[in-house]
């Protein structure tokens, strides 16, 4: 009977730190996100990569079957937020080295202390997907509702790496969240095709200003 009041202490807690965050006039809000969501930084990560391209978790008691020139992109993507061991158990794992991963790493979290956002999707085979940040929203989050945000970004593989352009694999990823919630209704998923900076935007000119290092021109 103590596991609620416990959870609604950490949420109490946790909604205070990420109120403070806003108070504090250390971060400014980004056009990019909403205010009322904050990063969350010492997030732990789990990703798994299966270059046959099968389905490597869903919540159904059989994975998908997928044929070999399958690409139905619907079937290999999944996204469930875990905030209790019964959330656990209602999902399949793919019997491969890439879904084991990601079952052992969500069978080790404390539920009590912590959540987890498990995705999956599919990729080309030259391309790779790198998570950016991670979210929560803060005013659902008082409520005991955790609704994460995932952010990503994809690349092209490094050169060294033989790969089929016109072949799929499918990615998994689990975050594990060091937020402790009743219960989810809701997530989001945000991506990027490029995992390059935004350039800056260019200095104006000042023909009147000084170079403060004193060096010369290239």
């Amino acid at each position: 009977m103590a596991e609620i009041p416990r959870r609604r202490a950490l949420l109490a807690a946790a909604s205070g730190i990420a109120a403070l965050a806003g108070c504090s006039g250390g971060e400014t809000a980004s056009n990019s996100y909403p205010t009322r969501d904050r990063p969350i930084d010492d997030y732990e990560l789990e990703t798994a990569r299966d270059e046959t391209g099968g389905a490597l978790v869903t919540a159904t008691d059989e994975l998908p079957s997928l044929s070999v020139d399958e690409r139905a992109r619907q079937r290999r993507g999944a996204r469930r937020v875990l905030v209790a061991d019964d959330d656990l158990t209602e999902l399949t794992f793919a019997e491969t080295a890439a879904g084991e991963s990601l079952r052992s790493f969500c069978e080790e979290t404390d539920f009590g202390s912590a959540s987890v956002y498990l995705l999956a999707m599919p990729v080309e085979a030259c391309r790779e997907i790198r998570l950016r940040s991670v979210r929560v929203d803060r005013d659902e989050l008082a409520d005991g509702d955790l609704h994460p945000h995932a952010y990503f970004c994809e690349a092209y593989r490094s050169a060294d790496v033989d790969c089929a352009a016109d072949a799929i694999h499918t990615i998994g990823f689990a975050i594990r969240i060091p937020v402790a919630a009743d219960r989810s209704t809701g997530a989001g998923r945000g991506m990027s095709n490029s995992c390059q900076s935004r350039p800056r935007r260019p200095r104006v000119f000042n023909a009147s200003a000084t170079d403060p290092s004193g060096g010369e021109d290239a």
